[in-house]
């Protein structure tokens, strides 16, 4: 199962963590994994290419091998807001007909 938390504030979404893999297919034909990357890597570009933060301002790191993705900026503006936001609606359209594969947590930081 993949597990997705996302960090917020009362104000503003600050980064996530994806952990896992689906198990809904064999590797190279899991539609579910391959969502949930996506929608994480184009978050992760995002964050330079469209909201403008330097890269030294973004911390992540991955591991395929276990699923693993943690993002997290030091600064934000409005369009950070905008990327996060984008990112959470993919896993909670994701969630409509794959809840069996990927949970969704939120947590306070």
């Amino acid at each position: 199962m993949i597990t997705v938390t996302i960090y917020r504030t009362k104000d503003e979404i600050k980064g996530f963590i994806v952990e896992g893999h689906s198990d809904y297919a064999e590797e190279g034909a899991d539609i579910v994994c391959a969502s949930v990357s996506i929608l994480s890597y184009t978050a992760l570009n995002s964050l330079s290419l469209v909201a403008g933060i330097a890269p030294e301002n973004i911390e992540y790191s991955v591991d395929e091998d276990t699923g693993l993705m943690c993002l997290r900026t030091l600064e934000s503006n409005y369009i950070t807001d905008i990327v996060y936001r984008n990112f959470m609606v993919g896993m909670e359209l994701l969630l409509e007909d794959y809840s069996d594969y990927i949970t969704l947590k939120f947590e306070e930081v």
